[in-house]
């Protein structure tokens, strides 16, 4: 095999594995979608994760989970959600594809629901 063929070898495999990527990724935003379900969480822990990510650690059903969010946050932020709880949204079949949603004011003296919500409760706040 000549150099040039080995290099559109090489570039048709990396856009093949790119191609798989995003499906996969797709694949996982439509099921959110498909089987969506809200809950409330308690924040374990959080820290930047690459360039521009953060990483969040919380327990849901029985289970420590972990989430990253393409919302990045200096660590005063990231330090005043810790111990605080949150809303996700979650796959109910799929537990482990969840996002953490900004912008809403959890009382903390809530508890979280036995089998999720379908929609938003009227008392978790909409704050921005």
């Amino acid at each position: 095999m000549s150099e040039k063929e080995s290099k559109l070898v090489s570039i048709i495999m990396f856009a093949f594995f790119i191609m798989i990527v995003v499906m996969y990724h797709k694949q996982k935003d439509n099921s959110l979608i498909k089987n969506r379900k809200y809950t409330i969480v308690k924040i374990l822990n959080s820290e930047v994760f690459g360039k521009n990510f953060t990483k969040y650690e919380f327990y849901f059903e029985g289970k420590y989970r972990n989430n990253t969010s393409n919302r990045f946050l200096y660590k005063s932020e990231r330090d005043s959600i810790i111990g605080k709880k949150v809303l996700i949204e979650y796959d109910s079949l799929d537990l482990d594809n969840s996002e953490i949603i900004f912008g809403y004011q959890i009382p903390q003296n809530m508890s979280e629901p036995k089998n999720g919500w379908k929609t938003i409760p009227k008392n978790i706040k909409k704050i921005y």
